[in-house]
Order: structure tokens, then C-alpha cells, then sequence
């Protein structure tokens, strides 16, 4: 039996991981960079903004479908190859889960909720923003570094299964 299918999908989740790499590090380097020198209050209102735009976005829906295709492919990785590819393609959720999704999940979607309920001219969140800008970054940098790990994992996966020869 043929796998070619999984060859181009583990290239296509490669594809998909780094741009989401890309976008999260791009944020941070530049855009959270900018808004931290820009007024408090001019930085938090366009945080605000920008976290009410991204959530009906194809980001977003690539951020949670990325973590469920990983980990269906991880499953029928484990079911179906041996050797590289098999172990490649269970890693590769492992990084992605608690490095993208569950710390975007539990770290910095709370951080932007809470920074959504603020007044961007009051003293309380000045100081949150303050705050906010070294923690959001730090975990926003954790997930374009596990968005990138995890697409050079799907690039050796697909590599895995062409030297393998079960694709």
C-alpha cells in the first residue's frame, strides 16, 4: 500500500507550522516591540483591537488544526510506520501541544482576556501593560519556537518516509 498522501500532508503541516512560526515571531520581534514604546494607553487600546480582530481568523483556525491533525497523523503514525517516521510523527504533537496550543490555551489568551476588560487610560493598566509586554512575549516566543521545531519535524517525518521507502 501506497502512503504518498501522508508524504504531502506531513509537507503541507510543515508548510502551515513554520508560517504560524513566522507570524508568532514577527509579533513578537516587531509589533509587541512597537506597541511597548508606543503611550500605555495607545498600546493597550491597539492590543485590544488586534486581539478581537485575530479570533475569527484563519490563524486561529490553523492554530487549533494544526494540533488536532498532529496529533491524528501522531496516531496513525503509531498504528501504521516503524522506525524514523513512526517516532518523528509521535514527536512532533509532543512538541506542538504544550509549546503552541496549550500555552496559547492557558497563557496568553487569559493575558489578552484580562487585558480586554481594562480601561487603557487607567493607572492599573499601565502597570498590567507593563507587565503584560515581557510576559506575553516570553510565551509568545516558546510558541514560535515550538511552531518551528514542529515543522522541521513533519520536513524530517516526510524525509523519514521517503528514506525508508514506505512512501
Amino acid at each position: 500500500m501506497t502512503y504518498d498522501w501522508i508524504l504531502y500532508f506531513c509537507l503541507f503541516l510543515a508548510l502551515w507550522s513554520a508560517v504560524t512560526g513566522g507570524i508568532f515571531s514577527a509579533f513578537s520581534e516587531f509589533i509587541m516591540s512597537a506597541l511597548l514604546r508606543s503611550a500605555p494607553a495607545s498600546g493597550i487600546e491597539a492590543m485590544q483591537q488586534i486581539n478581537r480582530t485575530v479570533i475569527p481568523t484563519q490563524f486561529v483556525a490553523g492554530i487549533l488544526a494544526i494540533a488536532l491533525f498532529s496529533v491524528a497523523l501522531g496516531y496513525y503514525a503509531w498504528t501504521t510506520f516503524d522506525g524514523a517516521a513512526r517516532l518523528t510523527l509521535v514527536l512532533a504533537p509532543i512538541v506542538y501541544l504544550p509549546t503552541v496550543f496549550f500555552m496559547t490555551l492557558f497563557g496568553n489568551v487569559p493575558m489578552n482576556n484580562k487585558l480586554a476588560q481594562l480601561d487603557p487610560n487607567s493607572e492599573y493598566a499601565e502597570t498590567y501593560w507593563r507587565h503584560y509586554g515581557q510576559a506575553w512575549t516570553r510565551l509568545n516566543h516558546v510558541r514560535s519556537i515550538g511552531s518551528l521545531v514542529t515543522a522541521g519535524l513533519f520536513v524530517k517525518a516526510a524525509l523519514d518516509l521517503i528514506t525508508s521507502g514506505q512512501v
